[in-house]
């Protein structure tokens, strides 16, 4: 009798734990989807750049707001940090389609949550500018 509530524990036990795994993979993944974005945007020093992005004059500095916005996740070249994207050798037209997808809020693959907050407070000017700065 011990034996068999010993054994309907161990496996009940195991039961739950192999339940447990499932839903852990699904919470980093929502973590780790959602951090550079909270980081990036609680950044004092990206919101300094960002603000010196534009000149007196109204135009856009597009390598400050690269620096500002993009760098941290697409490297200082665009060749992309860790598993973002790289950007060189995308056309400006290509960039700025994507841009402008993710600020309208267009499903464009695993990353379109953080890059909808990245382009939400993009102007069309910012946007054309960007997508100038950095396609071929």
């Amino acid at each position: 009798m011990k034996a068999n509530v010993l054994l309907l524990t161990l496996v009940l036990s195991l039961g739950l734990a192999a339940c447990g795994e499932k839903k852990e993979p699904e919470s980093a993944a929502t973590a780790e989807t959602a951090t550079p974005a909270a980081a990036m945007e609680a950044s004092p020093t990206a919101a300094e750049s960002h603000e010196a992005a534009a000149d007196a004059g109204g135009t856009v500095d597009a390598q400050g707001l690269y620096a500002a916005k993009c760098a941290s996740c697409h490297g200082a070249t665009g060749q992309g940090v860790a598993d973002n994207p790289k950007l060189a050798g995308l056309t400006s037209a290509d960039i700025e389609s994507r841009l402008r997808d993710y600020r309208d809020g267009k499903q464009r693959g695993p990353k379109t949550a953080i890059m909808a907050s990245m382009a939400k407070s993009l102007t069309d000017e910012q946007i054309t500018s960007l997508a100038g700065y950095l396609g071929e």
